[in-house]
């Protein structure tokens, strides 16, 4: 009788618990996204075409370059820890590894940068100074956002989300009021509003490390035993993480390449409207990763499944809205983009597919599922995909670049399927090999 009140307790402390965990990363991301949102769309409206084209290329620059210095490293650090979470120590040499790796990481992408970034630019005829100015602060960006990429983890671990989403909204909220403040002096362009980023970053990665130093004990030196199993993590997704830091971007860099200003700033801007699948991403790794890497085998395969089937339910809605009703959005974006109609609901489609790779990689991840020959298969085949697509099609123009990237997320999806079932098969194997003994 008292053990099963007290299970009863103990279940309902855990559920309730969940509840509020999950409360809190609605309202706050939610508030985060909603002033990212605003932030994005308002920049749509305040930059002229040139100067948002100009925009949108730094920031897909900024984007690949963040996950080529991070090649996975920051993100290793939660299952590698696994439940030893409370062990301060334990999380922090793996902190202390993961930056050693990202600090070299740095000098090779910045090299990346100084050449491809002006060489983009040089063919769109824009000044040279703005070319510089955006250079600069795609390097400060990368170099400030390290603190943010290890240091908010141990907030994550220890389910701090108010304190991530405080600091969040904090700097989300100035970089707004800032960028209206330049807007109504006239004075605002591609390089100020990029520069707001790195200012934004360098806020919250500050942030991040003052408020995770009660759950770490980084030491002196990385250790080369850690460094070693961190490497030994992250090296068979090496491959598929650079070619996924490009082909995440790759819509903007494709339309840089072979179309006009105008198109850059049509995809940019459509890429916005993507901006509110980032809080299904969010929710991936900050609460489908961490219980997933706990649970045990028994009964994977379905809890696997049901967060999957809740994603699939999530990108039909927004995919039937996106179709059928895209004017609400094209109002958001304003009359320079109101004659993308099609375009629209093609952008919704591709980000839905992109969200479900996103929440099947997480998963797959979380449970170790990485092995040598992912890389191999999924990069040569999307190479050989892209390569047929881009000798064949005309993508010189914004709709065609949508179904370019459209039926690339769904072959890349087929992928993360196949990785899924071999895992989902392994364990089981596993399971029965436990039973019978």
């Amino acid at each position: 009788m008292i053990k099963a009140l007290f299970r009863t307790r103990f279940s309902g402390l855990i559920y309730h618990n969940w509840f509020k965990i999950i409360f809190v990363f609605i309202a706050g991301q939610g508030a985060v996204q909603f002033v990212q949102l605003l932030s994005g769309f308002f920049l749509i409206h305040w930059l002229s075409v040139e100067d948002y084209a100009q925009y949108s290329i730094a920031f897909a620059f900024q984007s690949t370059a963040q996950v080529l210095v991070e090649l996975g490293v920051s993100g290793s650090v939660v299952a590698l820890v696994g439940n030893r979470v409370n062990d301060k120590a334990v999380l922090g040499k793996y902190i202390k590894g993961g930056k050693f790796f990202r600090n070299r990481m740095f000098f090779v992408v910045s090299v990346i940068c100084l050449i491809g970034f002006p060489y983009m630019t040089w063919q769109h005829g824009w000044p040279i100074h703005i070319t510089v100015f955006l250079l600069i602060c795609i390097l400060l960006n990368l170099f400030f956002s390290g603190n943010t990429a290890f240091y908010i983890t141990p907030l994550m671990i220890h389910r701090k989300l108010k304190d991530i989403y405080n600091i969040q909204l904090t700097s989300g909220v100035c970089r707004l009021i800032f960028l209206w403040t330049v807007y109504l002096l006239s004075i605002i362009n591609s390089w100020i509003a990029a520069l707001t980023t790195c200012l934004t970053v360098f806020y919250n990665g500050e942030r991040f490390r003052k408020k995770s130093k009660e759950f770490i004990d980084e030491p002196v030196e990385s250790d080369p035993g850690t460094r070693k199993e961190i490497l030994n993590y992250v090296k068979p997704v090496i491959p598929g993480i650079i070619y996924s830091a490009f082909s995440a971007q790759i819509s903007l860099f494709i339309i840089g390449i072979f179309g006009a200003s105008e198109n850059i700033a049509e995809v940019g801007a459509l890429g916005r409207l993507g901006q509110i699948f980032m809080i299904f991403n969010m929710a991936s790794s900050t609460l489908v990763v961490p219980y997933l890497a706990r649970q045990s085998k028994k009964h994977l395969g379905r809890k696997f499944l049901a967060i999957l089937g809740i994603g699939l339910c999530i990108a039909l809605t927004l995919i039937t809205i996106g179709f059928i009703l895209p004017e609400p959005l094209l109002w958001i974006m304003g009359d320079k983009y109101s004659h993308l109609e099609g375009e629209v609901g093609l952008l919704i489609l591709n980000s839905s597919i992109i969200f479900i790779n996103v929440l099947m990689w997480d998963m797959n991840c979380s449970r170790k599922w990485l092995w040598s020959w992912i890389p191999i298969v999924s990069i040569s085949s999307n190479v050989l995909l892209q390569a047929l697509m881009i000798f064949t099609m005309d993508l010189s123009t914004t709709y065609s670049v949508l179904i370019f990237s459209v039926i690339l997320s769904i072959f890349n999806l087929l992928n993360k399927i196949l990785v899924t079932i071999i895992g989902l098969n392994k364990t089981k194997n596993e399971i029965n090999l436990l039973s019978e003994e």
